[in-house]
């Protein structure tokens, strides 16, 4: 199919629009001039700006065309700027320019041209023939955000910012009231944006073409140094960052359009909360504890004591007497280097990080059922899915990003299954909504294949070639009583019975999941029915199906990779076994490996205060506020001879070392992080480390040096080089170098030549050879067992969007502004038969201990439950919270928490 740009034919693609087709062919995006365009949104054509003379035959009669939403089709001759065309876009200019201030037609000294300033470049300055607005030049700026600003004298009336909040993030906030000069943007209900429900995403910023809209560091209109591409440290998503550097310094940040991960948007968190990097709390310089008090040492001395207790604590009691924990904000490269160091310079697999704290039960669930603890599929298939089944989570908050995605697909009629405790923003947009009780994510699953069986609407044709086990799984939730699950779910059966019939009736069905189901006492339970569902349904090994769990932090899925884990080395590769052991002795150049299975955090903890483990070392982990019972961790801690941390800021764990190490933040160092749809992408130094700060690669290094074991790949850190070791040892990135990663990374498996795998599973050839169903029965918790009717309330716990987990990076940014308290919700019934006023300070105490928190009177919650965050050290939710986890993995159950509250 041709089409021809100024009488020469070009081969066109289906569905090009003029605009899209001239500018790739003539490889310029400045081909034709735009100013309502945003490639990352739906084509408006409001401006004309982009308008092009079109013909039918050659030579022919023309007719003047918007070229950003009028497909090309077979034989047009487009003419993309003739004179009169350039006269009609002068004219457009010259019409905007008479409502925009004289005096920014020009970039002022110092700053890089606007988008509209390119324009009016490109097009010339008009005369200006008409007589000037008045509506617009009286607009007083808006300055009443943290982060956004707004100075409405500059707006051209574009729609890009309406249409940004609408279709990439999916508030809608911003919309244009009036008519003619009148004329204008508002926020929310015509008032400030501080007091708007603007989530502070900057996607109206990043896409308006002036300054009308800016943020704090103007960013659009820096002029850097360097601009550095790297990958976001706050959550699972992994988002594309470009960062810009004046004087060595960060000044501000935008998302890359050409990121797959993220198109060009990211959240407040990734584009503005970057301060905490120089913050005056940094740490700076090592640190030793003597009589009671810290003492800045020199690096030299630091790892000389530490290596001396580790040694002599190994001599007097054995390795196992040593634990390390590692942390899924510590890069691939890092969590790799610190497990070899436990296991190949210390002697045991005591190992462990916050990736079985919060995601354990997804690994090994999904091992079980198809032999690969992943995602299946990738979030772009989205796309192509018809329905949505959102188990446990809240990825508006907790993955802002992806939840943008899942919102757009909610609000354009997907169909959409909605299963948590708490009525969140999504659940109000689903099409079903089933608002279990806590703690009942077994029964309501096992609700759900009932209904599926009874219904008839099984894949029997996947499950008789794909799957073994399914008579027994079959025959279980066949006979069990929906009335009793009913009631001990507090969800309506038939409501159940229609949110099955609709995720199994649907063609393509995607499951996404979080905490909601991990964190739980039954969660890798849950996490093996999720699996079933899609096994019986064939949801799996398609696009736009699957079983695709939401990671908390940023390298929750690399660090578990990496084999910070104290049953599975790096690869998954079960320790316990010698040909394994062998396997790891020989890639790491050592006689043997530590024989036993290591403890996890919960087991390191008990065995400290029995007195079998004597030292622990940590990596970026703030285990006494962020592990559950912290009476029970400090206890603990308290009984240890050594405890090392290595961190960026002071925290209640590096309060109780001995030693505290100074690391680099991610934006002073190299390596990767895996987001959760397995894709590896490189982290870029942007600035020099801080202070005397180094990265925790580095440190890790030198350590194992001291304690006896020169890492092969040199004594200085160098990522691309640990990159290569483990592209040796991990089966599964055989074809993992540096420089194959290029911007966008690559999902793993990666294969010998480079190339990687979008998904898993395919077509059923599961990764162990079948899928395997399991059954089970709902156990009630033990927390509400022992102490239900003493404590007759369910704390659940979650993220709010502005914090990461504990808040140690962004309490010290703005977004402290934004959000500065823990909160908790509360039914307003449950509240005032309690004789408490909304706001009002309450006593939350549990078995283990109470803390001290005002009350929001919430109907997002159900009577009998309570929800509240953990980011603010002033409430520390966790001294509260109790000790039970899943049976398998031992993932701590926040989401179950026996509670009462009372007046202060």
């Amino acid at each position: 199919m041709k089409a021809y740009i100024n009488n020469t034919a070009y081969e066109f693609n289906q569905g090009e629009t003029m605009l899209e087709f001239v500018r790739r062919i003539e490889n310029d995006t400045y081909a034709i001039p735009t100013m309502c365009q945003d490639d990352r949104l739906e084509n408006f054509g409001s401006c004309r700006v982009c308008s092009v003379d079109v013909a039918r035959e050659k030579d022919g009669l023309t007719k003047t065309m918007a070229s950003c939403h009028t497909p090309i089709s077979e034989g047009l001759y487009i003419y993309p700027n003739t004179e009169k065309i350039k006269r009609l876009r002068k004219n457009i200019v010259e019409l905007v320019l008479t409502d925009y201030p004289s005096d920014k037609i020009f970039p002022s000294a110092g700053k890089k041209a606007t988008p509209f300033q390119e324009t009016i470049a490109q097009i010339g300055i008009p005369n200006i023939r008409y007589p000037q607005g008045r509506t617009h030049l009286d607009i007083q700026p808006d300055r009443s955000h943290p982060y956004i600003k707004s100075d409405l004298s500059q707006c051209i009336n574009c729609f890009r910012c309406v249409r940004a909040c609408e279709e990439i993030q999916g508030e809608m906030i911003l919309g244009m009231s009036g008519r003619g000069f009148a004329t204008n943007i508002i926020k929310g209900f015509d008032t400030t944006f501080n007091e708007s429900a603007c989530v502070s995403c900057g996607a109206c910023v990043q896409t308006c073409p002036t300054e009308a809209l800016t943020d704090k560091f103007e960013t659009k209109t820096l002029i850097p140094d360097k601009t550095v591409r790297t990958t976001c440290t706050y959550c699972g998503v992994g988002c594309q960052l470009e960062v810009a550097v004046i004087d060595g310094k960060i000044k501000g940040i935008q998302a890359p359009e050409t990121a797959e991960v993220n198109q060009g948007h990211t959240c407040l968190k990734g584009r503005f909360a970057f301060q905490f990097y120089d913050h005056p709390d940094r740490l700076r310089e090592p640190m030793i504890k003597r009589n009671g008090k810290f003492e800045v040492v020199t690096w030299d001395e630091a790892y000389d004591f530490i290596a001396t207790k580790l040694t002599d604590i190994k001599n007097k009691y054995g390795a196992d007497a040593i634990g390390g924990i590692s942390s899924s904000r510590a890069t691939n490269e890092e969590n790799y280097l610190m497990q070899k160091m436990i296991r190949v310079a210390v002697g045991t697999n005591n190992i462990d990080g916050c990736a079985r704290v919060c995601h354990a039960p997804t690994a090994f669930g999904m091992q079980k059922s198809f032999g690969t603890g992943a995602a299946t599929n990738s979030i772009e298939d989205l796309k192509q899915t018809d329905a949505i089944f959102l188990f446990g989570a809240n990825p508006v908050k907790g993955h802002p990003v992806t939840g943008a995605k899942i919102k757009q697909a909610f609000m354009k009629g997907v169909t959409s299954i909605v299963v948590d405790p708490i009525r969140t923003s999504l659940a109000d947009l689903a099409t079903y909504f089933l608002q279990i009780r806590p703690g009942t994510n077994v029964a309501i699953l096992n609700m759900m294949g009932h209904y599926i069986i009874k219904e008839e609407l099984v894949n029997q044709a996947f499950i008789e070639t794909h799957t073994e086990k399914y008579a027994a799984f079959k025959s279980h939730v066949e006979h069990l009583d929906m009335n009793e699950l009913e009631k001990l779910t507090g969800v309506s059966k038939d409501l159940v019975r229609d949110a099955a019939i609709a995720y199994a009736s649907a063609n393509k069905a995607m499951e996404f999941h979080g905490l909601g189901v991990t964190e739980h006492f039954q969660g890798s339970k849950t996490v093996m029915l999720l699996s079933n569902l899609a096994m019986m349904t064939g949801n799996v090994g398609r696009k736009g199906v699957g079983l695709n769990p939401l990671r908390g932090q940023n390298n929750v899925q690399g660090s578990a990779d990496m084999g910070v884990q104290p049953h599975q080395g790096a690869g998954y590769m079960d320790v316990s076994k010698p040909a394994i052991q062998q396997y790891y002795a020989q890639k790491y150049g050592i006689e043997k490996m530590p024989k036993n299975t290591g403890l996890k955090i919960p087991e390191m903890l008990d065995a400290a205060i029995s007195g079998k483990i004597k030292a622990l070392y940590i990596v970026g982990e703030d285990t006494i506020m962020t592990d559950p019972n912290s009476y029970h961790s400090i206890k603990a801690f308290e009984k240890l001879e050594l405890i090392v941390v290595q961190e960026l800021f002071m925290t209640a764990t590096s309060e109780m070392a001995d030693v505290v190490l100074p690391a680099s933040s991610y934006f002073e160092k190299n390596g990767t992080f895996t987001n959760g749809e397995r894709r590896v992408q490189r982290v870029n130094k942007v600035i020099e480390p801080i202070g005397n700060t180094k990265p925790d690669g580095q440190i890790i290094i030198d350590m194992m040096s001291r304690l006896g074991y020169n890492q092969p790949t040199g004594l200085t850190y160098d990522a691309a080089k640990v990159i290569e070791e483990i592209a040796d040892v991990i089966p599964f990135m055989k074809g993992l170098t540096w420089d194959r990663l290029g911007e966008n990374g690559l999902q793993w498996p990666i294969n010998e030549d480079g190339t990687d795998t979008k998904m898993l599973h395919i077509n059923g050839d599961f990764k162990k050879g079948i899928g395997t169903f399991h059954h089970f029965d709902f156990e009630e918790s033990p927390e509400i067992v022992s102490h239900g009717n003493t404590y007759p309330f369910i704390l659940t716990t979650g993220r709010e969007l502005e914090h990461y987990n504990s808040g140690t990076m962004t309490r010290r940014t703005d977004n402290q502004l934004i959000l500065n308290k823990d909160i908790l919700e509360v039914h307003p019934k449950d509240a005032l038969a309690k004789g408490i006023k909304d706001e009002e300070m309450v006593r939350l105490f549990s078995d283990r201990g109470s803390v001290n928190i005002p009350i929001k009177y919430a109907k997002t919650v159900k009577r009998g439950v309570l929800r509240t965050t953990f980011h603010q050290p002033e409430v520390f939710i966790n001294l509260i919270t109790g000790s039970v986890g899943d049976k398998e993995t031992m993932t701590p159950e926040y989401k179950v928490v026996a509670v009462d509250f009372e007046k202060m």
